[in-house]
């Protein structure tokens, strides 16, 4: 036993003290790897801090402010009547050196083509501005999502929350996903409104009614006539507008002043009292040829040149103008003829008896926006009725 013993107990102390170190090293690599876990976490939130106060342009700390969501309403880009509402997902406050307030960041996720448009928006609390915006993420498409552009984002800068007309220009081609930081931008005001007793300005008036001009001397330059209620005293206001919604010519009441004019020129393009997207853009009373616009496919003109006979109560021929596609990723559904297929064939079954196709699968926003062209063009002559009489 004595021999055994000395024999092995080397082997023994050594392969103890592998086990010993095995079970320690384990432990100790356990340990390090959560430490860099840690590590890498606060790493992470500190850059994350930095990007707010940077954001902000202002203060050196960041605390949490833990606000919570409100009920508010806004339409879904592309339809008329289906609404969300948006999300708050994290709010913050930027501090100074003396841990006073001098900033508040909402990070708000928003609807544009798709839903998950999630933007910070920065607001100086003594300005009541709107300091700058920086986009978290999104599942936008890429190509379209990269037409937002420096000038896109410069509309955020300083924009003061007193403002009537609250509102961004949107950009051709990403309409939508410019829809989804306007929505943001309002609900930011809204629950700023609501966080720091913000009175958010709000001017009573009221668009009653919108009709087209069909008055063959002056429907081109002033396509739409307007009925409004405005002001403390409900003035009423009849005027003809023109397709970039600004005021022509007075019918009746007297003029706004500019606050009212920028209302107009904001929110007619949203009334459904008429089809505000499409307009009659040049009429040739010598070749009676009329050339009727609308907005498709990515946000571009599709442009129709309808040639009209002597009575003015017929098309005799039709030129499409178009650079729709059909062929991205919002329209892999589409399986028929490469463009101009879809205008070619409304442009045939309109001449062929007048009528005109539905919506094309795959191809619907090009379709939508034929149908309202065409749609229009039978408005005019049935106001024309042979010749205008």
């Amino acid at each position: 036993m004595k021999i055994f013993m000395k024999k092995y107990l080397q082997i023994t102390i050594f392969s103890l003290l592998l086990v010993l170190a095995f079970v320690f090293g384990g432990i100790y690599s356990r340990y390090m790897t959560s430490q860099i876990e840690v590590h890498a976490e606060e790493q992470a939130i500190a850059q994350f801090n930095q990007s707010l106060i940077n954001l902000a342009g202002m203060g050196s700390k960041v605390v949490e402010a833990a606000y919570e969501d409100m009920e508010k309403e806004y339409l879904v880009p592309g339809f008329a009547n289906l609404t969300y509402n948006p999300e708050l997902s994290g709010s913050y406050k930027i501090l100074d050196e003396n841990n006073i307030e001098v900033a508040v960041i909402y990070i708000i996720i928003t609807v544009g083509r798709y839903d998950g448009v999630e933007v910070a928006y920065a607001i100086n609390i003594e300005t009541d501005t709107l300091i700058d915006v920086l986009v978290i993420s999104n599942k936008e498409t890429p190509a379209y999502f990269r037409t937002l552009d420096f000038g896109f984002y410069d509309q955020f800068e300083n924009k003061t929350f007193d403002d009537v007309v609250f509102t961004i220009d949107a950009v051709s081609g990403s309409t939508y996903s410019s829809l989804a930081f306007d929505a943001g931008m309002n609900y930011a005001r809204e629950l700023y409104a609501r966080d720091y007793g913000f009175e958010i300005p709000n001017i009573v008036y009221e668009i009653n009614s919108v009709i087209r001009n069909f008055d063959l001397e002056t429907f081109v330059e002033k396509p739409f006539i307007v009925n409004i209620t405005y002001g403390p005293e409900n003035n009423i206001l009849e005027a003809y507008f023109d397709n970039q919604y600004n005021l022509v010519e007075i019918i009746s009441g007297n003029m706004p002043d500019q606050t009212y004019l920028d209302l107009f020129k904001n929110d007619l393009p949203t009334t459904t009292f008429a089809d505000m997207k499409t307009f009659i853009r040049s009429y040739d009373e010598v070749t009676r040829k009329i050339v009727i616009d609308t907005k498709a496919y990515g946000g571009m003109t599709v442009s129709v040149e309808f040639e009209l006979n002597e009575n003015l109560d017929s098309v005799t021929g039709i030129l499409i103008t178009s650079t729709q596609t059909y062929d991205s990723d919002y329209n892999d559904l589409y399986a028929g003829a490469p463009a101009p297929a879809v205008e070619n064939a409304y442009r045939n079954q309109y001449l062929s008896d007048g009528t005109y196709h539905d919506s094309i699968a795959g191809a619907t926003i090009t379709g939508n926006g034929l149908i309202r062209i065409f749609t229009l063009m039978d408005d005019v002559l049935e106001a024309w009725n042979g010749g205008g009489n």
